[in-house]
């Protein structure tokens, strides 16, 4: 009598390399010939897999006109954060996990909010940002000391309040940053660190115990990214760095991506530049590939110049061997990439600041722009800066165009 062990259909989201394996595993289970006799089944542990969905996006840059009007419409008694993001916190909420770029200060109530160029936000904005479920929130960018050390200690407590938050980029000191911060999800354990290229020429104080992630040092980002590994499957970067206003990726951009991918990174998000660049997938020695955004853009801002109205999140799926894992893994794929544009939209004088997918934006709202005043900008405008920087397999102009 022959016994022999089945397997079940391994799902499409499972790598192609796992389904090659459980054929080999089939075949060799097989008898030889009709004359051998197999008296005991094979116990063959069938691997398991974990898809995590990620949506990702750019700077939450919180100029006066958008808190102002949030303190109005809660009648001048704190603040309301609501209509600003409502049309897009729906995408936000069904994500597994959500991660963005805080641009501004929080300092717990200490510090009244400010403007260009020192920020400060009230602690509102952060309560509304995790109630529409972002997760993970990146600290360490330009503004990280626009008011100073205490500010930055204010801000520091503020998130430690909130502990349902994933914050990384400053730390209280260097005992603090050696705990890299984790998030489990399904048996998959996210990892994350983030950096910034610019203090805006400010700078901690000698003595200072506090910690900012900084670009300058490549081999101490390496090290703590293989430090990431150890403890999770995947090991998330954010990076501050880049020119302003530039849809330019420069070549030690790319060589860096490159050395952060070999040295472990999975998923790259790039923030500063408050205009969108290129996303793409860095293959690896051994085949396996990192997905690296340059920058997001800005997610919301009341800024003056068209092309910074323009940003987006990028939602992407990514699967894990959990259990029994197979000796050809090479660790997590990252699929279904696709990015869905967001357009802040305003009336004149930066009046009714509101977030748009693109795909809920009429052309007649793009051409009545408040921001055509000051800069180009309208529906076709949109197109032209997507379709310059946004490579056709992430983004399908064809799905969104309105004749």
């Amino acid at each position: 009598m022959l016994f022999c062990t089945s397997c079940k259909k391994i799902d499409d989201a499972v790598p192609a390399y796992a389904e090659t394996l459980l054929t080999e595993i089939s075949e060799s289970a097989a008898p030889a010939s009709e004359t051998v006799m197999v008296t005991e089944a094979a116990e063959i542990p069938e691997p398991k897999y974990v898809t995590v969905s990620l949506a990702v996006t750019g700077d939450n840059l919180i100029h006066s006109s958008i808190y102002e009007q949030a303190n109005r419409r809660a009648g001048g008694e704190g603040y309301d954060f609501g209509e600003p993001y409502e049309n897009v916190a729906g995408v936000i909420r069904s994500a597994d996990i959500a991660v963005i770029n805080q641009e501004t200060l929080i300092c717990n109530g200490e510090f009244p909010p400010s403007t260009y160029p020192m920020f400060n936000s009230p602690p509102e904005l952060g309560d509304h940002m995790i109630d529409i479920g972002f997760d993970v929130f990146t600290i360490a960018n330009n503004h990280t000391l626009d008011k100073g050390t205490d500010g930055l200690s204010a801000c520091l407590d503020y998130w430690d309040s909130r502990p349902e938050a994933v914050v990384c980029g400053a730390y209280r000191d260097k005992e603090d940053e050696s705990h890299i911060r984790t998030l489990e999800r399904d048996g998959v354990i996210f990892s994350f660190l983030s950096y910034t290229e610019s203090l805006n020429g400010l700078s901690l104080p000698e003595g200072s115990p506090l910690v900012i992630g900084r670009t300058d040092d490549i081999d101490l980002i390496c090290e703590q990214i293989k430090q990431a590994k150890e403890i999770s499957d995947v090991c998330v970067v954010a990076l501050h760095w880049g020119v302003e206003n530039s849809d330019i990726i420069s070549d030690y951009q790319r060589m860096t991506a490159k050395t952060l991918a070999d040295a472990g990174a999975d998923i790259i998000i790039g923030n500063h530049p408050h205009v969108l660049r290129g996303i793409e997938e860095i293959e690896r020695d051994d085949g396996s590939s990192a997905l690296c955004a340059y920058s997001m853009g800005n997610f919301i801002s009341a800024q003056s110049v068209g092309q910074n109205l323009i940003g987006g999140i990028l939602q992407f799926d990514v699967t894990v061997c959990t259990e029994n894992v197979p000796e050809n893994d090479k660790g997590p794929i990252i699929r279904n990439i696709e990015l869905l544009p967001v357009i802040t939209h305003y009336e004149g004088r930066y009046q009714n600041i509101k977030l748009y997918f693109l795909s809920d934006y009429p052309r007649e709202l793009a051409d009545s722009h408040g921001v055509r005043s000051m800069s180009t900008f309208g529906y076709d405008y949109i197109f032209e800066v997507l379709e310059r920087n946004i490579d056709d397999k992430y983004f399908d102009p064809e799905k969104y165009y309105e004749e």
